[in-house]
């Protein structure tokens, strides 16, 4: 039920509320009180130079969600005395970035236009600031040493030929072009993958992130380098934050920093495989990598090289010194084969001569035995002594012929053996001496045949074995070709 004084009571039009607000909020909380929380959404007004953000309260837990919020306005003149203010105390650079707690002294205002209350910023305390980084930053790497993620990356190897590389930073930052121009300005063909992503506000931590991740599912990279330029300590803010420092650890592959500090290290530096203080030396520790690689090859081709030339001369020493061997022993077996011919010949000479001087004497005794017996005898045994004195003197011939022959056999395969065997062995020389030739790469060269080495090194035998686009090296007689692969056809 209403009360009579409901129908007498005055009547506000809107600005009147919001003014009537306006004047019990300055009452409330007096000229000025000190907030604490973290920015959100901080804004910079291109022509008034005014900024603005969110102040919001976040549980003790880590989440993105918060309890409450409130606006702040910091005007420009009063950022830029605030600014003054620091330097005259020694502080040193201090951009405010989204994610930074901080505790600022603000006048508790409504926006009467839009009935809105706001914080309106004269200065801000670098000391709670700085202290709140520290403790941030202290939390992540307790919690990525406690979950074993602080050295997990480091423990990758680093490719051998680092030529394919993930890139992220912003796009035509300076980090970008210095990290380009030395890979440019270097000899070698690197292949580069980009992904732009915002280095400073609200978007940079999600954005590297999502770079993170998507290069590490990228089949061609083998590394992944995350750069930006210099800046102040809460600048690089973003860079301590506990999911980009889980996600570098979390990557199957290599990850290289240059963040562009010299006096402080991040934590993302920290969990990275590799950290430079600029991307300039990220840049030059990826060519360096790539020189030590070619330097390798160079030495290990001229090692190779002297290697096989001293095998060639070794084997070409031992095959001079078997050929050596090899006449030595022809010449002495056949010395060997010649003294035993002559002596087979001179015992088939004796033994003949023996045997025929022994029935010589055999027929004398028996003649002049025969010489005592009676001239009829003799006549009628004459004819049967003359045919029996012939058949001795066949047969002697017919011993002596199948010695000769037997004598003349052996000397020729004598002969004939070892012909042979000085030809086999002097063809043996022949062809070991041509195959140790065949084995000269320069001999190869020198016929005006070429050999053509792939990027990793190896001969190519196929077309399969080189890719489209790769560097290849051509070796003739005087020098050698370098040329890219934009064809190829197979058999």
């Amino acid at each position: 039920m209403l009360s009579v004084n409901a129908y007498t009571m005055s009547c506000l039009c809107v600005s009147q509320l919001n003014e009537m607000a306006r004047t019990a909020l300055g009452e409330c909380f007096g000229p000025e009180i000190w907030v604490k929380g973290e920015i959100h959404g901080l804004k910079l007004h291109a022509k008034s130079g005014h900024m603005y953000f969110d102040l919001v309260e976040k549980p003790s837990s880590s989440t993105d969600s918060y309890i409450a919020k409130v606006s702040c306005a910091f005007f420009r003149g009063a950022f830029i005395k605030w600014q003054t203010s620091m330097k005259s105390m020694g502080f040193g650079p201090f951009e405010l970035n989204s994610g930074l707690e901080i505790k600022l002294k603000a006048r508790v205002d409504l926006f009467v236009k839009e009935g809105r209350y706001q914080l309106i910023v004269s200065e801000i305390d670098p000391g709670y600031t700085f202290g709140a980084i520290a403790k941030r930053r202290e939390q992540t790497i307790q919690a990525l040493q406690s979950s074993g993620l602080l050295a997990r990356n480091k423990e990758l190897t680093l490719p051998l030929i680092p030529l394919n590389i993930g890139l992220i930073t912003s796009e035509d930052s300076a980090a970008y072009n210095d990290f380009m121009s030395i890979v440019f300005q270097s000899s070698f063909s690197f292949r580069i993958t980009f992904f732009d992503a915002h280095m400073q506000g609200d978007n940079t931590v999600p954005e590297v992130i999502e770079g993170l991740e998507a290069l590490d599912r990228h089949p061609s990279v083998d590394m992944i380098v995350l750069v930006r330029g210099g800046g102040s300590k809460t600048d690089l803010f973003p860079f301590d934050d506990i999911n980009i420092c889980r996600a570098i650890a979390l990557c199957s592959k290599p990850v290289i920093t240059g963040i562009g500090h010299e006096i402080d290290t991040s934590v993302a530096d920290m969990v990275a495989h590799t950290s430079r203080v600029t991307p300039t030396d990220a840049a030059r520790f990826i060519v360096s990598t790539a020189d030590d690689l070619l330097a390798y090859l160079i030495n290990a081709h001229r090692t190779m090289e002297t290697l096989v030339l001293h095998t060639l001369r070794q084997q070409h020493k031992r095959l001079e010194s078997l050929a050596v061997n090899l006449d030595h022993i022809a010449s002495r077996g056949t010395l060997a084969a010649l003294s035993q011919m002559k002596t087979i010949a001179y015992t088939l000479h004796s033994k003949v001569t023996s045997g025929l001087s022994s029935r010589e004497k055999e027929l004398t005794r028996h003649i002049k035995g025969l010489e005592s017996s009676s001239a009829q005898f003799i006549r009628h045994e004459l004819g049967t002594l003359d045919l029996f004195h012939a058949g001795i003197q066949h047969k002697a011939r017919s011993i002596l012929e199948t010695c000769i022959n037997n004598l003349q056999s052996a000397v020729s395969f004598l002969k004939h053996a070892c012909t042979a065997n000085l030809s086999f062995n002097s063809n043996l020389i022949d062809q070991k001496e041509h195959m140790a030739n065949l084995m000269n790469p320069a001999d190869t060269l020198r016929r005006g045949y070429s050999i053509t080495m792939s990027s990793t090194g190896k001969a190519v035998t196929d077309p399969a074995d080189i890719q489209l686009d790769e560097s290849i090296t051509t070796l003739v007689q005087k020098g050698s070709i370098m040329s890219t692969v934009y064809d190829k056809e197979m058999k």
